[in-house]
């Protein structure tokens, strides 16, 4: 893979001051940026169609080396080590382990990372999702939230139900940010996990 100069950027969403994404790109941040708000089947996007606000440019800074920048930001725990922690291109900042430091942290290793040392090898992948359905179980554990077939793998969406009896659909990553039914405490999500949540009938 070639060397390619180009910008590391940060978006933020209104709907919700968690949610971040992070890439790179060889062109003008603002230009992706308009991408990302009107490609409304792209993750990204999805956003933008279910909230119905778009992105914002929260930074962006100039890399010599654009593929091995961003892998440097990626290839971090917990992203390597939490299910869903990258899901569908998003982070999703926390009080424990992606925190807005974290986030600083890997800026600052990308801006200064330079050029790889082998340029005749790719820089590594962003990190694959984990399946661990016991990390994800014990998150849960003490809401009254049960899944019905097993959690998944923290990014596809399965069935749960709350004490109550409603059954919804959700992923098991959103459901451990707001371990709560949608259709008793639908006040307790913000915009975008709760348009993405199927309710299903009993």
């Amino acid at each position: 893979m070639s060397v390619k100069s180009g910008f590391i950027y940060i978006l933020t969403h209104p709907s919700d001051s968690n949610l971040i994404k992070v890439g790179m790109t060889t062109r003008h941040p603002k230009i992706r940026l308009k991408e990302h708000n009107t490609q409304l089947d792209k993750a990204v996007g999805e956003v933008v169609r279910t909230t119905g606000q778009e992105w914002i440019l929260k930074k962006s800074f100039k890399v010599e080396d654009v593929y091995n920048a961003e892998s440097t930001f990626f290839q971090r725990s917990p992203l390597t080590e939490i299910p869903g922690a990258l899901a569908n291109e998003l982070i999703i900042l926390d009080d424990k382990h992606i925190t807005w430091e974290w986030v600083q942290e890997g800026l600052k290793a990308a801006k200064s990372i330079g050029v790889r040392k082998n340029t005749s090898q790719p820089p590594n992948q962003k990190p694959k999702p984990k399946k661990r359905l016991q990390w994800i179980e014990a998150q849960l554990k003490g809401s009254g939230l049960n899944p019905i077939n097993g959690c998944g793998n923290g990014i596809t969406k399965v069935v749960f139900e709350c004490p109550k009896g409603h059954m919804f659909k959700i992923s098991g990553r959103s459901l451990i940010r707001f371990p709560y039914c949608p259709v008793c405490n639908p006040e307790r999500f913000d915009a975008y996990t709760f348009g993405n949540v199927e309710i299903c009938e009993s």
